[in-house]
């Protein structure tokens, strides 16, 4: 197609946002698809970008279908619950979640690499409640940055598609951070088995791009003991939703431990303090 937009994308794991941007696409142009993404079927069109070495991922298409739509109704909601709320995407990539979800209330933020953001503002520009965090999830600052802004407000952080690309040295700390720091939150991300990191060259998406798993987790309650405010919340899995999707592959999975739980989605809350109390957050920091 003529006149496409280029991509700049230099970092591995960056390149990894238009395989969800792919299957979100073809998910809506599914007949009775399990999510309805235009957005994603226009940003497609016109990106200049190989998407059909993903066009095999059949797994991976039901599962990013799943992924968003849980995701998608945590947040719907969290802001529904909450008087003042902040939505986090921690690694956005091209998610389009807000314009899938937005009630008219909230504050939405789409954090990642300055690289991904420019990118991303020249396909999806920012609008009064969504707003773009040009930066590193690791550069932490972002999260007194934020708490400064809104005083007073609750917080949903989410990441899709992310945490399994980095080591854990990278990773905890950020969780220890926002523990830290955040005067409570609702964290909700995804993550990968160790068996599943051994074994990126089999996925069916990942193993066509520069990156690999790199973080895995075995136990969901381990994060609790990186942070006495962490609390493991609730766990969900991927091949009891949609069986007649899965198919075949899904009847084989959930019999086989290893592939049942290569993949599963998690929420884990940061535990409110008492203000003046000894486990307040702290101050700023880098």
């Amino acid at each position: 197609m003529a006149n496409q937009i280029a991509v700049p994308l230099r970092d591995a794991v960056a390149e990894t946002l238009f395989i969800p941007l792919y299957m979100r696409s073809l998910e809506t142009e599914r007949s009775g698809g399990l999510l309805q993404d235009p957005l994603a079927c226009d940003m497609v069109r016109r990106i200049d970008h190989d998407f059909g070495r993903y066009s095999g991922g059949a797994a991976s298409m039901v599962g990013t279908a799943i992924r968003v739509r849980h995701f998608d109704d945590q947040v719907r909601r969290f802001v529904r619950e909450h008087e003042d709320p902040v939505v986090v995407n921690v690694g956005a990539g091209l998610d389009t979640r807000f314009h899938r979800v937005d009630q008219g209330r909230g504050i939405f933020y789409e954090l990642d690499l300055p690289e991904v953001i420019a990118f991303r503002e020249r396909l999806l520009p920012p609008g009064e409640r969504d707003r773009f965090l040009a930066t590193s999830m690791f550069e932490t600052a972002w999260i007194d940055e934020l708490v400064a802004r809104h005083p007073g407000a609750s917080f949903a952080l989410v990441a899709e598609g992310v945490f399994m690309y980095f080591e854990e040295s990278l990773v905890r700390p950020l969780f220890e951070a926002l523990a830290a720091r955040l005067p409570a939150a609702e964290l909700h991300f995804d993550v990968s088995s160790s068996w599943a990191t051994r074994n990126t060259s089999r996925h069916d998406t990942v193993r066509f791009t520069r990156a690999t798993f790199k973080w895995g987790l075995d136990d969901d309650l381990a994060l609790q003991s990186w942070s006495p405010r962490l609390a493991h919340h609730g766990t969900w899995g991927y091949l009891d939703r949609e069986k007649r999707r899965w198919g075949w592959r899904g009847f084989v999975w959930r019999r086989l431990p290893f592939l049942k739980n290569a993949f599963r989605m998690l929420r884990y809350d940061v535990t409110p303090v008492d203000p003046g109390g000894p486990d307040a957050p702290s101050g700023p920091k880098s």
